[in-house]
């Protein structure tokens, strides 16, 4: 499928910022510089308009000579800030130290407004719907509180302190730095030309307790909510915080090259970070004392293992190291390889190291799903080779093995390595083991509450689905369709929106064409869809199965557990066959629906665990929203009463 010209068309982000002193200094020259950030930033280079210009060159000036009276000129000012498509641009960020020594940030909304009128039934436009049904003869309580009348526009408006409200909710969205409770983040609103005595009701009336609004009549209020915020102390470390610290809310697989390269736009974050730190660190130790290190660095999907991995690689080579990437999952390792275009021979299998490298002659080995390593390297697509353990290969032939690792990504009975079993095989192998967990899921938009959820579930425990909390309202998006064709429907209008989207299903139903044609998932009456194809065909417009997850084309069929795992899109809908159904007291498995390998584990309670799993993984593929959809009554039944909402 071509891209649309929407999925084209995105806002970029806009970071354009200065110490306060800076910009109050040399505003002449920095206006035409946001100017210019604006244009190359809006999805068609739309210059902005008047009245943003004119904000920037008053309202922003405003600001910045308050924080210079007032000996705050070093706190930095974020202009129209922006860090993805979906976020609306905040007029200032100020970043700077608090008073207490710690990051401290405040969010203002900007307004040039000299006359605000209390809001009124006999003018619908801007009101909600019921107040717009109610005519003139009704506001709502809400409406009362959240919006103002504008005679300039001759409607109303959000009152600033919503807007406020929304800007601070999408910070702590997009920047991880918001989770440490010691970091300050503030709101308020700042009317510099409203003088007008009878627009003053506007700073008494609060939408969002805790978030002020500042008029021009009352200057000595906004000073005192500066000095309370932030020192004199410089703002560069609470800038750097800001810009570095932010969510994953982007998929990896087009930046793949850039990373393996050298260069990103993605930030590693905490212990992203430390991982990557620690790795180095013994790559660039020169003594041979002490025993081998290898590194163990576990976590759950979406917590950014393959981030790590690939970033660790792309350093690696640019200082002309000897390393290669490894994987137990041969989609998301094709995957990489294709997309690092001078680097595609670092992206190698565990035979190929096994037969031609000797002892220690790599510098690092890279091991990405680490789980899914059969006990030995495979030397065809059923049999594994004798001789040494997969691990050993990785632990032998390189002076800094790595192996990442998800043990809830298990699947099959020949996916020997749980997490207990590798740190025993390297106990074996006389190394020092250096663990290191990355805690913190960071694929769906940074959303741990969708994580939670998802285990919980699957678990056996299920939570109620609470997506708007009044004060931190679910970033992810989750759906659940008593059909599987609404739920296409669904997912298409994403597709077609410029998104990525994709729908898998478990392993329920026979696959035997390799086409990507014959409909053989048929989850519901009238409706069926190919699996994914083959890597071995030809059928025009389908991508081979390795690539089915990220290729234009991979809509029209249904993956499966082998060609989502780790990989990644940003809209997902799971189909649930009838393998794992809900009884109403936790969930059953039907061992005569299992069609896949995982048919060959004997053990019940080990099958229930890896077809809980292959739904874990599943569902844990998208990076913005998912559709769940089962065959089940009972199961669509559990969505509905957890309070997830319906299509």
């Amino acid at each position: 499928m071509a891209q649309s010209s929407s999925a084209k068309n995105k806002w970029k982000p806009i970071e354009a910022y200065w110490p306060a002193r800076e910009f109050l200094r040399d505003s002449g020259r920095l206006i035409p510089v946001i100017e210019q950030c604006y244009t190359e930033a809006h999805p068609v280079g739309k210059a902005p308009g008047k009245g943003e210009v004119t904000s920037w060159r008053e309202s922003v000036y405003w600001l910045a000579s308050m924080l210079d009276r007032l000996g705050l000129d070093q706190v930095w000012m974020f202009v129209e800030y922006r860090v993805t498509p979906e976020m609306n641009p905040i007029d200032v960020v100020l970043a700077g130290c608090h008073p207490d020594g710690h990051p401290s940030y405040a969010t203002f909304e900007l307004k040039q407004w000299s006359k605000v009128t209390r809001p009124t039934p006999d003018v619908p436009h801007g009101l909600c719907a019921t107040c717009r049904r109610a005519g003139t003869v009704f506001m709502c309580a809400r409406c009362t509180l959240d919006k103002v009348y504008l005679d300039d526009y001759g409607k109303h408006k959000k009152h600033p302190a919503v807007q406020v409200y929304e800007n601070m909710l999408a910070l702590k969205v997009h920047h991880s730095i918001f989770d440490d409770r010691y970091v300050n983040l503030v709101g308020a609103s700042y009317l510099h030309n409203l003088k007008n005595q009878e627009s003053q009701w506007v700073k008494n009336v609060y939408p969002h307790p805790g978030i002020p609004t500042f008029t021009a009549r009352f200057p000595s209020e906004l000073e005192e909510f500066l000095k309370g915020n932030f020192s004199s102390e410089s703002g560069t470390k609470a800038t750097e915080g800001l810009l570095e610290q932010r969510r994953s809310s982007s998929l990896i697989e087009p930046d793949v090259g850039a990373i393996v390269n050298g260069h990103t736009r993605f930030s590693l974050v905490e212990n992203q970070l430390t991982a990557v730190n620690r790795v180095t660190e013994a790559l660039d130790e020169t003594s041979s004392a002490g025993a081998k290190k290898a590194f163990v660095i576990s976590g759950r999907a979406g917590s950014g293992k393959s981030l790590v991995g690939l970033t660790l690689l792309g350093q690696a080579l640019s200082a002309r190291r000897k390393a290669c990437y490894v994987s137990g999952g041969v989609a998301s390792r094709e995957t990489f390889k294709r997309a690092s275009e001078g680097r595609r021979t670092a992206f190698t299998t565990l035979n190929n190291i096994a037969d031609n490298r000797k002892s220690d002659e790599l510098d690092l080995i890279l091991c990405d799903e680490a789980h899914r390593l059969t006990e030995r390297p495979m030397k065809g697509s059923y049999s594994m080779r004798p001789g040494e353990s997969s691990v050993s290969v990785i632990v032998t032939r390189a002076k800094v093995p790595v192996f990442f690792i998800d043990g809830d990504q298990r699947l099959f009975s020949d996916e020997v390595w749980s997490p207990e079993a590798l740190i025993d095989e390297l106990q074996q192998l006389g190394v020092e083991i250096v663990p290191i967990t990355l805690d913190r899921v960071l694929r769906a938009v940074g959303s741990t509450t969708y994580d939670t959820w998802v285990r919980h579930l699957l678990a056996g425990d299920p939570l109620p689905w609470k997506p708007d909390g009044e004060d931190d309202p679910e970033p992810f998006q989750l759906f659940y369709s008593d059909r599987a064709a609404v739920m296409e429907q669904f997912l298409q209008e994403k597709e077609d929106s410029g998104r990525t989207a994709r729908m898998c299903a478990g392993i329920c139903w026979k696959w035997e064409d390799r086409s990507g044609t014959d409909p053989e998932v048929t989850p519901e009456p009238g409706w069926a869809r190919p699996w994914n194809a083959g890597d071995q065909h030809n059928t025009p417009g389908v991508p081979k199965r390795r690539y089915w997850a990220t290729e234009s084309g991979g809509f029209g069929q249904i993956g499966c557990v082998h060609t989502a795992q780790g990989l990644e899109y940003e809209w997902g809908g799971v189909i649930m066959g009838p393998d794992l159904t809900w009884n109403g007291d936790g969930w059953k498995v039907h061992r005569e629906h299992v069609l896949s390998k995982a048919s060959r584990i004997r053990a019940d309670d080990d099958l229930a665990r890896a077809i809980r799993n292959a739904y874990g993984v599943l569902m844990n593929r998208s990076i913005r929203g998912t559709v769940l959809y089962s065959v089940d009554p009972a199961t669509r039944r559990l969505f509905a009463d957890l309070g997830v909402q319906k299509l």
